[in-house]
């Protein structure tokens, strides 16, 4: 369950069944034995993201953000090297296929030999019992008002420091702020998920291509996390030839996807903010 309907429970009600049941599902796949660890660890992660974008449309209304916010941020951050490990291969083998070239092929090649590190048995264990004493206090979670307004004003001002960090990144081009702008974008784009009932018609198509910048705003931070890696340890990534082709490589693919997410950045964040909350505030009237 990931929405706020307008016709059914209040709103502090959907929050809280909203929170249980992505902690729940982050819980149910740490304790799934067919799955493959990586996979878990995917999977966790995902769900503390999905649910700080929940603590961030109720942000306004809701009196433990901040705890609570960096309860889920800390807990990720217990399993965070080991998917940061399986991108980076991932990123590399991506890079050989959309390049065609034979030197970052090879790169690619080579990383394959090394072994994904494993999830620590202790890691996993610290991390459930994080999740679960954020469930049983978010069983109590309250919000000081109980209504659509506050998630119209979280809606509003995610959406607006979206569009000062496109801002910001599209001038600068520094990797660091294009990633600040991937976390807005990516929290703007839960909010529209939590609120796609109330115009599922026309939202599930937004969403598309909400998700589709999202997904362009991470592959350039996983570029530029691969970047660091090479600048890190060069060695690691085989001969200077084919590190030099592995860097023109990244360069080349990063100033595409910077174009391309400059442009749909521009469509997607053209409307203004209080334009944004109004729309949706008459969705949500119309579907109630």
């Amino acid at each position: 369950m990931y929405q706020f309907d307008p016709k059914t429970s209040t709103v502090e009600a959907t929050f809280r069944d909203v929170a249980l049941s992505q902690i729940d599902e982050a819980l149910q796949a740490l304790a799934s034995a067919d799955q493959e660890k990586r996979s878990i660890v995917h999977e966790a992660r995902r769900r503390c993201k999905k649910l700080r974008g929940l603590l961030r449309l109720v942000r306004p209304a809701f009196p433990g953000f901040e705890m609570e916010n960096a309860a889920l941020r800390d807990a990720a951050a217990l399993l965070s090297h080991l998917r940061d490990a399986e991108v980076l291969h991932e990123t590399i083998a991506k890079l050989a296929e959309s390049s065609g070239n034979e030197a970052v092929a090879r790169v690619s090649e080579r990383l394959k030999s090394e072994p994904l590190p494993e999830p620590p048995p202790d890691k996993l264990t610290e991390f459930r019992l994080r999740l679960l004493a954020v469930r049983e206090r978010a069983a109590e979670w309250t919000l000081r008002k109980d209504k659509s307004t506050v998630l119209l004003r979280g809606l509003r001002e995610t959406y607006k420091q979206s569009r000062a960090r496109m801002a910001k990144a599209l001038a600068s081009g520094d990797p660091v702020d294009f990633h600040d702008w991937r976390k807005a974008q990516k929290a703007h784009g839960f909010h529209v998920d939590l609120l796609r009932k109330t115009a599922p018609d026309v939202l599930e198509i937004d969403l598309k291509t909400i998700d589709k910048l999202s997904d362009l705003l991470g592959v350039h931070h996983d570029l530029a996390v691969l970047l660091h890696a090479v600048d890190t340890d060069a060695q690691r990534f085989g001969s200077d030839e084919d590190v030099t082709a592995l860097r023109e490589a990244i360069d080349t693919r990063r100033k595409d996807i910077e174009l391309k997410a400059a442009s749909l950045g521009r469509q997607l964040l053209a409307e203004r903010p209080r334009a944004l909350a109004e729309r949706f505030a008459r969705y949500w009237k119309t579907a109630a």
